[in-house]
Parts: structure tokens; C-alpha cells; sequence
């Protein structure tokens, strides 16, 4: 169940990870969030096992390790079902979240607008749901036969119907929202507006770039999810207007329950015309950044969109633009794909904008001269 647990301000944190053979997982990652939300790291506990525990995640043994004399709290690095956060518990007397939980904690802190807020709700929403699901299948299960029914299990399908009818609302008020961004939509194609959406991993400098190209005012921290709400901005090309759309920040496994809620968010994503990836040039994790990215844009069927990859950040690796095209050796391999354009960028520092503005300019031609779909 969502704990009240989630605000971690001074709390002391134990983080538990298993690694399956061939599963990359990125511990440092989960600190960081951590300490996004105000909490203390003090501890990291991995196990290598090819399998998770089914009744306790990490092997029995291996919670002995845990800290329970400085540790006031415990983060799953996998989400965890009912009957394991339970047993953990019980093991080990301290409460237990999952990352699944840190990340929506992190999204509600983040969320300014109605629709960013709603689409949080309906996130944890569905999360409770699948808590809940797993904590009728144990009760039924030591109820101890057919037709047993306990206060506990009653109890159980009580919530999970208020759970459902605040999905089933949440939903209803994010259908109006999507209605009117599908009459914005159509007022854009009217007027003969290309969209592009910019996309990549969390924290990347997307906002930035966004600020860079359109001179929009738009908040930017260097935070995880400092953007939720889809923020559009005006760029003129030869006298046409392109609109660029901020999107929502990628992660190494994003939360289902976030890809299936934040569906008003991403289907700006959705209706593009093309795509920026951006991607932080210096990151020692690119590959798998972009590896993320590229799962993600597949769940929403975007990932055939033209796209241009840009590298921002440049100014971290290179003292000055001039020496920019030293930095294909450094990306030489990591790109999903070799068909696309690259960009080498500093969207801080507005090295390289003209060049980005000349590929965008270049895709938009090819979108508006190939023939629309059906015909």
C-alpha cells in the first residue's frame, strides 16, 4: 500500500537491490532520488541472485545485513508485491517503499497543473490498485477454503472499489483534458503548424534548450522531473512557425503506472512531427540513458518518428564549440540508431543552436513535403 513513509526528509535510508544475471541496474541512480525527496542513504545492500525472492525479495539471510539499528526506513530498488514488503517488515520491523513509490512521490512534489496533478493521482492510484490485489489474494488465501471470508478480506474489497471509482473519475476529468488538447491540436494542423517534441532522460537540460530555442520562460532545476507539464514555445523558420513542446523526463524503467496516467503528457510525444533527442554527452551511463529512452518511445509507437539526437552538454567535455567534432568518438556506438542526424550542443552556453536550428529546419521540410498517411 502507498505509505505516508514517501516524505523521506530526515529519514534514514537502507536500500536493497537483487542484480539478475545480464539486468543492469543503477543503485546510484536510486540514491539520488532519495535524496531528491529529502532522505539520508546509509546504507546499500545487493544480492546477486538469478531469480527475486518470492516471499521476501532478497533472501532471508541476506536482511540480516540490513541495518536495522541506523536504518529508519527501507527502498526496494524493484517493485515489490504486497506479501514481500509485508514479510520484509515483519523481518526486519522497519517500514518498506519500493522505487516504484519513490518516483511517484518525486512526480506529486513535481506536479503544478491540474492535469500534471491529476495524472499523478491516477498513477498512484493505479499502484494502490495492484497492492491491493495482491493483499486479497493472501487473506483469501489463509482464509482456508471456499467460502471463507474474513473482516480483513471485506475490508480489502471495500477499498479496492473506492480505489476503482476514483479511477474511473480521475479518468473521466483526464478525458476532458485530452478532448482539449485535441481541439488545440486541430486549430495547429488548420494553421499549418509543425510540432516538434523534445524527449530524452530525465535531467538532460531539456527545459534549457527549450528556453534556448523559443526564449520561453520555463522553470529549470537541475532535479529529477523538474518538468511535468508539456510547456510550448514559437521558433521561426523562414518564416514558419515550428512549435516546441518540453516533455516529461525519461527513466530506466519508468513506472507502467506513470507510461499508462501521464497519457495526456505523452501524447504531445505522440502527435509530433519529429522528435529531439536530447541526451547529456557527458553522462557515464549514455548508452543505457538512451537505451531507456528508446524502450519508452517504442511503448508509445514514436520511435519511427524522424528524430535528430542531440547531444547537449557539450560545454563539460570541450572548452569550445570549435572542437565539437571531436565528440563523435566519444558517442561512437551508444546511438540507437546511425540514420538520424546528431547535434552537438550547449544548450547553457547556446553553442551549436544555429546548426540544430538548420537540421530541424531540414526535417520539416522532408515531414511537409512526404505524402500524409492514407493517400
Amino acid at each position: 500500500m502507498f505509505t505516508d513513509r514517501t516524505d523521506l526528509q530526515k529519514e534514514k535510508i537502507a536500500i536493497i537491490a537483487v542484480k539478475r544475471p545480464k539486468e543492469e541496474i543503477d543503485v546510484e541512480e536510486l540514491k539520488g532520488l532519495v535524496e531528491a525527496l529529502g532522505g539520508e542513504v546509509v546504507q546499500t545492500v545487493i544480492q546477486k541472485r538469478r531469480a527475486f525472492s518470492p516471499s521476501t525479495y532478497i533472501g532471508k539471510g541476506k536482511t540480516a545485513e540490513i541495518d536495522t539499528e541506523n536504518a529508519t526506513l527501507i527502498v526496494a530498488y524493484h517493485p515489490l508485491s504486497y506479501s514481500q514488503k509485508r514479510n520484509l517488515e515483519e523481518l526486519t520491523g522497519l517500514p518498506v517503499i519500493d522505487r516504484t513509490e519513490v518516483i511517484l512521490e518525486i512526480f506529486a512534489r513535481r506536479a503544478r497543473t491540474k492535469e500534471a496533478k491529476l495524472q499523478v493521482e491516477l498513477a498512484k492510484a493505479y499502484y494502490q490498485l495492484s497492492h491491493l490485489r495482491g493483499k486479497g489474494k493472501e487473506l483469501s488465501r489463509l482464509g482456508g477454503g471456499v467460502g471463507t471470508r474474513g473482516p480483513g478480506e471485506t475490508k480489502t474489497e471495500v477499498e479496492a472499489r473506492a480505489i476503482r471509482r476514483k479511477i474511473y473519475k480521475l479518468r473521466e476529468e483526464l478525458e476532458e483534458v485530452i478532448k482539449r488538447q485535441e481541439l488545440i491540436r486541430k486549430g495547429r494542423k488548420k494553421k499549418n503548424f509543425k510540432t516538434v517534441a523534445i524527449v530524452g532522460y530525465t535531467n538532460v537540460g531539456k527545459s534549457t534548450l527549450v528556453k534556448a530555442l523559443t526564449r520561453k520562460d520555463v522553470f529549470i532545476k537541475d532535479i529529477p522531473f523538474a518538468t511535468l507539464d508539456v510547456k510550448t514555445g514559437s521558433l521561426y523558420l523562414d518564416g514558419e512557425t515550428v512549435l516546441i513542446s518540453d516533455t516529461v523526463g525519461f527513466i530506466r524503467n519508468l513506472p507502467h503506472e506513470l507510461i499508462a496516467s501521464f497519457r495526456a503528457t505523452l501524447s504531445e510525444v505522440k502527435e509530433a512531427d519529429l522528435l529531439l533527442i536530447v541526451f547529456d554527452v557527458s553522462s557515464e551511463k549514455l548508452e543505457e540513458e538512451l537505451r531507456s529512452v528508446e524502450q519508452v518511445l517504442k511503448k508509445l509507437k514514436s520511435w519511427d518518428k524522424p528524430k535528430i539526437f542531440v547531444a547537449n552538454k557539450i560545454d563539460k567535455v570541450i572548452d569550445s564549440y570549435e572542437r565539437s567534432e571531436e565528440l563523435y568518438q566519444l558517442i561512437a556506438g551508444k546511438l540507437p540508431e546511425t540514420d538520424s542526424p546528431v547535434v552537438f550542443i550547449s544548450a547553457k552556453k547556446g553553442w551549436g543552436l544555429d546548426k540544430l536550428k538548420e537540421e530541424i529546419k531540414k526535417a520539416i521540410k522532408l515531414v511537409s513535403s512526404a505524402p500524409a498517411q492514407g493517400s
